[in-house]
């Protein structure tokens, strides 16, 4: 009787002895430990539900042992979210193509279309007679002048206005047969109007022909560099017909110019139109033309 009584006294202490070792970290029996939980909080009362069993040799059936306690210090799952912290890589984002912006076009590019030009023109001047003429040979003479550009297609429109000095010598023989050579010159200003066609486009360089009419007013002559007044004279202002061949060079912003031109007179104001004249005034120039502001 007296060991019932003994064995109804410690089971009826055992869970409170179990709480009591969960504190203290006190053994309950030989050879067996139990870990104080690292809580500060009271120990889950399915631990000591285990610790009971464990000492009363009770075994449970697979599948009903009841979850491990979990520790204070574990981290906290919310339901729905995974309890693994790395997270996913998230998919890279396609590389947007960015395209720069058009630059604009300097503006030397744009002016070098330009539909209008100015240039300046120089050279010699040499006349060529299409029959011989007694005691009268060709003579060097200049001209220079300004010229302007209409458009830079193929067909264009240039203006000049040159001053010219044509050149001749004179052979005189006296009455003794003594020969004398006289250098005469007249100096006229002249206005080409004339219609170019040239090659290519005008950013590069180009062949060109010029051909159209032009009109001269002779300002003076000399002798032997003389000079005469043409005041009252008759015939002093002329037309006639240009031609000329030549290159344009692209250079920097313009053009480098070279052409061969002749000039055949076709009258003047007081004789009427004629086509008399024996002599093609030529013409071999350097020129330099640039573009003036924007397409």
């Amino acid at each position: 009787m007296k060991h019932l009584l003994l064995l109804l006294t410690i089971a009826a202490l055992t869970p409170l002895l179990s709480f009591a070792q969960n504190q203290t970290g006190a053994k309950t029996s030989p050879g067996l430990t139990v870990t104080p939980a690292t809580s500060n909080t009271s120990a889950n009362p399915n631990r000591q539900q285990e610790l009971y069993d464990q000492y009363h040799g009770i075994t449970k059936k697979p599948g009903t042992q009841p979850a491990p306690a979990q520790s204070g210090n574990m981290s906290r799952t919310q339901p729905g979210k995974s309890n693994d912290r790395t997270r996913p890589e998230r998919p890279a984002k396609p590389a947007l193509a960015i395209s720069k912006p058009e630059q604009a076009a300097p503006a030397a590019a744009e002016s070098s279309t330009s539909g209008v030009r100015i240039g300046l023109r120089g050279g010699v001047t040499y006349p060529v007679f299409l029959e011989t003429v007694t005691g009268v040979d060709p003579g060097i003479g200049f001209t220079g002048g300004v010229v302007f550009q209409f458009g830079s297609g193929t067909l264009s429109f240039q203006p000049e206005i040159n001053y010219t000095r044509n050149a001749l010598k004179l052979r005189f023989i006296d009455g003794l047969g003594n020969e004398s050579i006289v250098t005469g010159a007249t100096d006229q200003l002249e206005i080409p109007l004339l219609l170019k066609l040239a090659s290519g486009d005008a950013t590069s360089n180009r062949f060109f022909v010029n051909l159209g009419p032009y009109a001269s007013y002779a300002l003076n002559v000399s002798a032997n560099g003389k000079t005469q007044s043409l005041d009252g004279a008759d015939g002093r202002l002329g037309f006639g017909a240009a031609v000329g061949i030549g290159a344009a060079l692209k250079t920097g912003p313009g053009h480098l110019t070279i052409e061969l031109r002749g000039l055949y007179s076709l009258g003047d104001t007081d004789s009427g139109f004629n086509t008399e004249s024996r002599v093609i005034n030529t013409q071999v120039t350097l020129g330099y033309i640039i573009p003036l502001g924007g397409r």
